[in-house]
């Protein structure tokens, strides 16, 4: 049973990143080496205040503070259930991750008070969308991320730039129109738009059409951000052209806010009894492995290394959504637990694709050769986290992927069994050509010293040592990053970890 205690936790994990990206646009120049670490204390801030909440969660309390009355009967209030607690997590998390490798990254760069401000706003808003107590809450903090993650996609101002924010602003502002409409149309039909129950409406009560109308129009407003196929144009424009940390919360976190709403949809609107009488959770699970399969076959073509992992969260997002929508117990497990498990492999490959950008300027796979010997830290990270994603075990990839084949055949849908061993195939195939590139052929300024009879130089630093690969501020969270793969897989189960947390989530839905 769920215990339900008023706690200003939940304010405070929304309240203060906006008081540090306040902190941060006010700053005058003269302190503009303060804005990157001002970033890293709100995301560490941030990330405490969620954990103090979870030895309550796992024990089943629910943490919620009413905020104020909108109108008669709807309330803007903020609540804390152990669903929320997994995106809140997961944010939290890579978000102290990409602050600080912002730091190294933005060195040097144009408008970093626009960065880190706006970088920190939106980890506010991304906590708002995770502890909203209802749909009203949840809208209200799902336009505001929305919104303020164009400044950063467009930070570079190129007319590349320009164009992929103007992309994404269509993209989003249509599915953001199914949304609302949906969410007042559940309000006309429940009378209530809680997220506190295991479904709100019943077959008997409002009807076959009206239910299809409803569910259709959620799944198309919050596909556009989960990038269903085919809604998904504007994440591989977004990720090239958006600087790095920032595409490793775009592509870890963002992206999987959209299949966070459907999660919530299926789970807290309609409810489990009712998808499946309707019918429509087993037509989402074929619409997204078609998504699993297609975005997977595509990012085998992408040079572009930002792209091809851009197509490869398309697919992922695909995983969540359908450990959703079968409605098992293991099903769900995987689903929700791949919320944090994503968000650190595809964290971390793109920090390391961050990385490889600033210390070599090369953003092409073609381009890689050799860049191991360069950046083996950073390389080895990227081979841990591409692993994780393949699903070799015992990484956090392969935890989420056994959970999501479990339930399948618990579901009776040995297909998509099938489904996601092809896309650990296509995984591999366009993964691991990176990690041969990188490590096993030999880079042009090696090939031309053998030419000459040398060496490759090796750089150091005026003190003759040998300088390492790139700043700390870099190093640091990427290899954070990997050892988060390999841990959180290793010991998935303890207590605290996020499974844990995971598990009392999924038995309110399904028994």
């Amino acid at each position: 049973m769920h215990e339900e205690v008023s706690s200003i936790l939940p304010v405070l994990a929304v309240s203060i990143p906006v008081l540090f990206s306040i902190t941060i646009f006010l700053l005058g120049k003269e302190y503009d080496c303060w804005r990157g670490w001002l970033a890293v204390a709100a995301s560490a801030v941030t990330l405490f205040i969620v954990l103090l909440m979870l030895p309550g969660s796992l024990k089943g309390t629910i943490f919620e503070t009413h905020l104020m009355m909108i109108v008669p009967g709807i309330w803007m209030f903020l609540r804390v259930d152990q669903l929320g607690l997994v995106l809140a997590l997961g944010a939290a998390t890579l978000w102290f991750l990409s602050s600080m490798h912002s730091i190294g990254y933005m060195e040097g760069a144009h408008a970093q008070k626009r960065y880190f401000s706006f970088l920190t706003l939106c980890l506010a808003w991304t906590v708002g969308v995770a502890v909203s107590g209802n749909f009203f809450t949840y809208l209200i903090f799902y336009e505001l991320f929305s919104i303020s993650t164009y400044p950063l996609i467009v930070h570079e101002e190129t007319p590349d730039a320009l164009a992929a924010g103007k992309k994404y602003m269509i993209y989003i502002l249509v599915g953001s129109s199914f949304v609302l409409f949906a969410i007042i149309y559940t309000y006309f039909l429940a009378g209530t738009l809680t997220l506190s129950q295991a479904g709100i409406l019943s077959l008997a009560e409002h009807g076959r059409v009206p239910l299809l109308i409803l569910f259709w129009s959620y799944m198309i407003g919050f596909s556009v951000k989960a990038a269903v196929m085919p809604l998904h144009g504007w994440v591989p424009d977004a990720h090239p052209i958006a600087p790095a940390p920032f595409s490793a919360i775009l592509s870890g976190i963002m992206v999987a806010v959209g299949a966070f709403g459907i999660m919530r949809v299926v789970l807290n609107v309609f409810g489990p009894t009712l998808v499946q009488e309707l019918g429509t959770g087993l037509i989402m699970a074929y619409i997204v492995s078609f998504t699993i399969i297609v975005s997977s076959i595509l990012a085998l073509d992408q040079d572009n290394l930002k792209r091809r992992l851009a197509y490869s969260t398309i697919g992922q997002m695909g995983y969540i959504i359908l450990g959703t929508v079968l409605l098992t117990t293991y099903s769900v497990w995987g689903g929700v637990l791949h919320i944090v498990n994503h968000a650190f492999m595809k964290g971390t490959l793109f920090l390391c694709a961050g990385t490889i950008i600033k210390q070599t300027g090369k953003k092409n796979v073609s381009e890689m050769r050799g860049i191991g010997k360069k950046l083996p830290i950073t390389m080895g990270a990227f081979t841990i986290a591409a692993l994780g994603m393949i699903g070799v075990p015992p990484l956090v990839g392969f935890i989420s992927k056994w959970y999501l084949c479990i339930g399948s055949l618990e579901a009776g849908e040995i297909i998509f069994v099938i489904v996601l061993l092809i896309s650990s195939l296509l995984g591999a195939a366009y993964f691991l050509p990176i990690v041969y590139t990188a490590f096993f052929q030999k880079s042009d300024e090696e090939v031309l010293g053998e030419e000459h009879g040398g060496h490759a130089a090796v750089a150091v630093d005026p003190k003759g040592k040998k300088q390492l690969e790139a700043p700390r501020v870099m190093v640091v969270p990427v290899v954070l990053g990997a050892m988060g793969v390999i841990i959180v897989g290793l010991f998935a189960d303890l207590r605290y970890f996020p499974l844990s947390i995971v598990k009392v989530a999924v038995s309110f839905f399904v028994k």
